[in-house]
């Protein structure tokens, strides 16, 4: 049921995203389209969304290319730069956030939520400024590159130890065949470039992780705190159970559903962290379309936005799709009522 009503849901939030994106242009320029226009121009969008027309790229770093086809080209490198900051978070987020939820220590508590609040309030392209400031020398004298362009080396780095671009680098920044920068070094055995690649997407990723973990944090905390004074678990406490097999082994397993309902209601934060680090550090990514999307620049055909915001809505849904099966899998009370 859940499954089937992706699509009534997904049609319900691209007509609320029609309605924010059009009609402030409709205002703009003094137009009523009234009920039949909306009708007729978010058929319209919906029909090229589904059908890929998504227009031309005007991109000086792309020119002519067919948006559907740009999209192919960048998505590999951000979905491998997605992985590595996922799992930094994962490893970071779901310790810290079980002892932190668990542990009554006033220090730790305060701790937890200065570092939760600076997590919300300092916007990750800061945090990325302020990483690059700080590498930026070093970077500078150790690799001959800059830690701002992006996770492909620039041309100052090719120059000097391949004589300019390979032929597997298409538009100065794409690696082929697979687009995956890493499996494609690999392919090529070209193991500098593998070194500084890798180097350049643990940082990038790292960022990421830093912003992401304290607002995950944030709404994680209270879940193992609420978890800790379930009856069984004190039932267990006066059972002489020690608190370490009690957070370790029941309470991780118990809240590890909530975790990935609360990674899902958070994928948008997590998805706008990661499009914001891409952008900061120049790498061509979702994020480069996300920021040219939102300054509505670079296309031609249906505005960019529209094609984000379909793309966005159609992964959060189908995520949260997934949890919802993976948190029923994982609850023991499920797996026990089965």
């Amino acid at each position: 049921m859940r499954l089937a009503l992706i699509p009534g849901q997904l049609l319900l939030v691209l007509a609320i995203l029609y309605l924010a994106i059009q009609e402030p242009v409709n205002l703009s320029t003094g137009q009523n389209p009234g009920v039949v226009g909306f009708f007729v121009g978010f058929g319209h969008m919906i029909f090229n969304d589904f059908t890929g027309n998504w227009g031309i790229s005007t991109f000086d770093e792309y020119p002519g290319v067919p948006m559907v086809q740009l999209y192919g080209y960048l998505l590999p490198s951000s979905v491998e730069l997605g992985a590595f900051a996922l799992g930094i978070s994962a490893a970071i987020a779901y310790p810290v956030a079980l002892w932190v939820g668990w542990t009554r220590r006033p220090g730790v508590d305060v701790t937890a939520r200065v570092a939760s609040l600076l997590g919300t309030l300092l916007p990750a392209f800061v945090v990325g400024l302020l990483v690059i400031a700080a590498l930026f020398f070093w970077f500078l004298a150790q690799f001959n590159d800059l830690p701002d362009q992006g996770v492909i080396p620039g041309i100052t780095w090719w120059t000097a130890y391949y004589g300019g671009y390979p032929s597997w680098i298409v538009y100065q920044s794409i690696t082929q065949p697979t687009g995956l920068p890493l499996v494609d070094g690999a392919i090529h055995q070209a193991w500098s470039f593998e070194e500084l690649t890798l180097l350049k997407t643990l940082i990038q990723a790292s960022v990421i992780s830093i912003v992401y973990v304290t607002i995950f944090l944030r709404h994680a905390r209270s879940v193992v705190r609420s978890a800790s004074e379930e009856v069984h678990l004190v039932a267990a406490r006066a059972r002489g159970v020690s608190e370490r097999t009690l957070l370790w082994k029941h309470t991780a397993r118990r809240v590890m559903p909530t975790f990935l309902i609360v990674f899902a209601l958070t994928l948008p934060v997590y998805l706008g962290t990661q499009f914001v680090v891409e952008a900061t550090f120049l790498d061509p990514g979702m994020g480069f379309l996300v920021l040219s999307s939102l300054t509505a620049q670079g296309t031609g055909g249906i505005a960019p936005l529209e094609v984000m915001m379909f793309l966005l809505a159609f992964v959060v849904l189908v995520w949260l799709f997934i949890v919802d099966v993976l948190s029923r899998r994982l609850d023991p009370r499920e797996v026990a009522r089965a």
